[in-house]
């Protein structure tokens, strides 16, 4: 009996899990996702990375190098890659270099068109804003833009939470970042290409993200798990975490 014991325990601890990375957005860190992994199916393993502090990164494709780097190290070469906001364009950055290495594409809140013209302006905005106010001043003013009305009242004490821990992010990390999203290049032809299954998620009240635009790039896709939710904005982990697990776990399954 002990000898079948060992045996089992010898199988579980052998057992391949298929490896979820789930990568941040732009003024966050990996805790993002601390609350919503436990909502997913428990058969696979969850990796969360986290690149807020980098500064070494000058574009969105040297992020994605940098997590072919941490796989690389893992020595995991297959994987589900989920990213949320900039971590959607790093993802899309990623299936674009490495799609080999993926076994499925997510997208939180995020988009592979480049940025407008308009919108460049407002990266060089932030840019100045962070220069002459610093990190934790921009915090304060940005992160609360993730949440819908309803839920910055109804979760006061989490999102004051959240902003002093994201202040900890370097006021160099954040510029380069902006940076790098700025000159990011359209991804569209990624999505048309892939051949895996691509999760997108969206939010109409979303400040961030065009809702019309996270529509089109559904029809892009061969394979789309899709959930377009009126109600929130560009934290779907945590503005409507049940609905977003359930089309995340169904993508996960079917993977």
């Amino acid at each position: 009996m002990a000898f079948l014991r060992k045996r089992l325990i010898l199988r579980i601890q052998n057992a391949t899990f298929m490896k979820v990375v789930l990568l941040h957005g732009f003024g966050e860190t990996a805790g993002i996702w601390e609350d919503f992994i436990p909502l997913l199916p428990d058969k696979f393993q969850y990796i969360t990375l986290d690149y807020s502090k980098i500064t070494f990164c000058q574009s969105i494709e040297e992020y994605a190098d940098w997590v072919h780097f941490e796989m690389d190290k893992k020595h995991i070469t297959r994987f589900v890659l989920i990213g949320h906001s900039m971590g959607g364009y790093i993802s899309l950055a990623y299936a674009r270099k490495y799609a080999d290495y993926l076994a499925g594409l997510g997208l939180f809140h995020s988009t592979a068109y480049a940025d407008s013209d308009e919108k460049k302006v407002s990266r060089d905005n932030t840019i100045r804003f962070i220069e002459k106010h610093g990190a934790v001043e921009f915090i304060e003013d940005f992160l609360p833009n993730m949440y819908n009305d309803a839920y910055k009242k109804e979760n006061k004490i989490m999102i004051q939470q959240q902003l002093k821990d994201n202040q900890e992010i370097p006021a160099k990390a954040l510029i380069a970042a902006t940076k790098a999203m700025r000159e990011r290049p359209d991804t569209s032809e990624v999505l048309k290409k892939l051949e895996i299954p691509v999760l997108l998620i969206a939010g109409k009240q979303d400040k961030f993200i065009s809702f019309a635009a996270s529509l089109e790039q559904v029809a892009m896709c061969k394979h789309p798990y899709a959930l377009m939710l009126n109600h929130i904005a560009h934290a779907g982990m945590h503005e409507a975490p049940s609905l977003c697990a359930e089309l995340v776990s169904e993508f996960l399954k079917n993977i």
